[in-house]
């Protein structure tokens, strides 16, 4: 925490992913003057995993990640700290953070999404067939196998085409850590997972005119995790809305070369800053 902080940011990450990935951000975050809180997910990282089988990525409802962080606000932030609250939420997180501004629309004085989930590709599968597709599955009571295709953690040593980051340095350390903590290591996300975050999708889609709290998206340039058109779609239906891109970056835009990492980091504080006057 931060004496006398600027405001607080709770920084929400994404799918496959820890708090400890992002220490040299919240580190970054102190230096600018703001207190930083964040956790891990249910069903991957430190949190307890919700299926026999630790590797499947997995919620039975996504409501459920939006009252973890109901809970984690009300008995974990807010009875330490006064200020503000900012979220910065990655990938799923953004997905998340957008549930929960729509149910508690007062919670967060702004929000910044950097690569948020708000479309993914269905490839092999067309779109329009994924939701029958996943209701056949659930009627033959396959809901928390892992998706077609999919299966337990895979090492995945860095490649310069790697849909996450440029950088090979970053992504190394996580990799790296991987192997080392094997409790953070996830598989491929359950049918159940894919149902219920395109249940979430589509309650955001429809409801985005009515967010009204001050939004900065951070879109990568090279983007081939999330879909990059609906995050464009959403930024020009909600009600505050600003939308910068970040060319040659990755979905990690937060892990990625230190120029772009450091030009995404002073956008997040200027935004914060702005808000915090």
């Amino acid at each position: 925490m931060v004496e006398r902080a600027l405001g607080v940011v709770l920084l929400i990450n994404g799918r496959d992913e820890s708090l400890v990935k992002y220490l040299s951000v919240i580190g970054e975050l102190n230096r600018a003057g703001f207190s930083v809180y964040t956790y891990d997910h249910r069903g991957q990282g430190f949190s307890g995993r919700l299926l026999p089988e630790p590797h499947k990525g997995h919620v039975d409802d996504f409501a459920d990640y939006v009252a973890d962080l109901r809970y984690f606000c009300d008995h974990i932030v807010r009875p330490r700290s006064s200020g503000k609250i900012l979220g910065l939420a990655h990938s799923l997180g953004g997905t998340i953070a957008l549930q929960y501004a729509l149910t508690y629309p007062r919670e967060f004085a702004g929000l910044v999404l950097a690569a948020p989930m708000l479309g993914f590709p269905t490839a092999p599968w067309p779109a329009f067939l994924v939701p029958p597709l996943l209701a056949l599955l659930d009627f033959c009571g396959c809901e928390r196998n892992y998706i077609i295709g999919g299966g337990p953690f895979i090492p995945e040593p860095f490649t310069e085409n790697n849909p996450l980051s440029s950088d090979r340095e970053s992504y190394t350390a996580y990799q790296r850590l991987l192997a080392e903590q094997p409790l953070l290591q996830l598989g491929s996300p359950t049918n159940a997972w894919v149902r219920e975050s395109l249940r979430a999708l589509k309650k955001i889609e429809a409801e985005a005119p009515a967010l009204e709290l001050p939004i900065l998206l951070l879109q990568p340039g090279d983007e081939r995790v999330v879909d990059n058109r609906a995050q464009r779609r959403f930024c020009r239906r909600a009600g505050d809305c600003r939308l910068v891109e970040f060319p040659g970056s990755r979905h990690e835009i937060l892990m990625e070369k230190p120029a772009i990492k450091v030009s995404a980091l002073h956008a997040v504080i200027d935004f914060f800053r702005a808000l915090c006057r």
